[in-house]
């Protein structure tokens, strides 16, 4: 259940930047941003959003774990196969080809967050529809500091723990295959794992967005948000709540600051979107 920051629904981009400068005085370190349309949306990655549990019918003790959502494993390779020698960087390693093929629209354990708060402000009140008071966009504060630093992973030299994002640019293949080879067993179910590359991803998208990750597993409590976790009187992140009536004024106003489709998206149809839509068809689900 959300734990909104503000009191009053945020009606205009003043009074959104308000919330965030006085948010960001409290909370020095680096943040990151996310839009959510309607506010009952879980912070999931696209990947396990029609997953189910899996109960096996033997009557046996199982460990907990869900199923129906496609092979990543699998589907990422055929993505990074699929590109030409002038797409790729002999420097990228799987975790890199993940981001990219994240934003044109392959399913993936990733969560795309922004470092800029007005990149997440238009995803929240794009394609909204204004129905009633009772559903309304939010916008997601993380600090991805404080879930690294509380999260099960360590740096290799130590048993010191992140507390940053952590930069793939440094990991290879081999650190990804150990993360994810199964999906219902990986260092992020209790919480996920922020992190962000330094390379250019040749990537409009991405770019524009300012585009960084938190990554997942398919276990998870649904009871619990991301957002309602705090430690040693810390907050994971908080949750901004927009007014529905005011949407229509808040994204004049964006447009007058220069946020719109064409310069979030970019105007040129990608073949990594003919990929990645290729890839989903043709992939079944486990």
């Amino acid at each position: 259940m959300n734990h909104f920051y503000n009191e009053k629904p945020i009606s205009n981009v003043i009074e959104y930047l308000e919330n965030i400068l006085d948010y960001t005085e409290k909370n020095q370190k680096e943040l990151w941003y996310r839009g959510h349309r309607q506010q009952n949306w879980k912070l999931r990655p696209s990947l396990f959003r029609e997953q189910i549990l899996d109960v096996p019918k033997d009557g046996a003790i199982h460990s907990l774990k869900y199923r129906n959502f496609l092979d990543f494993n699998k589907n990422i390779r055929e993505f990074r196969d699929r590109l030409d020698i002038n797409e790729r960087d002999e420097r990228f390693n799987l975790f890199h080809y993940s981001f990219i093929a994240q934003h044109y629209g392959l399913l993936t354990p990733c969560l795309d967050w922004s470092t800029d708060p007005l990149v997440a402000l238009y995803f929240a009140i794009d394609g909204f529809n204004y129905i009633d008071n009772n559903t309304f966009p939010v916008v997601y504060i993380l600090n991805p500091s404080i879930l690294n630093e509380n999260s099960s992973i360590y740096y290799k030299d130590s048993q010191r723990a992140i507390r940053e994002p952590f930069c793939i640019d440094d990991a290879d293949d081999r650190l990804f295959d150990k993360w994810f080879s199964d999906m219902n067993k990986t260092p992020f179910s209790v919480l996920p794992f922020a992190v962000k590359s330094n390379y250019d991803l040749k990537s409009h998208r991405i770019s524009r967005q300012s585009g960084v990750f938190t990554l997942h597993e398919a276990r998870y409590n649904r009871e619990i948000e991301l957002t309602d976790f705090k430690f040693e009187n810390r907050e994971m992140g908080i949750a901004l709540k927009i007014a529905p009536s005011k949407v229509f004024l808040i994204k004049e106003q964006l447009k007058s600051l220069n946020l719109t489709k064409e310069t979030i998206y970019g105007q040129e149809h990608s073949v990594f979107e003919d990929y990645t839509n290729s890839i989903i068809k043709r992939s079944p689900k486990i």
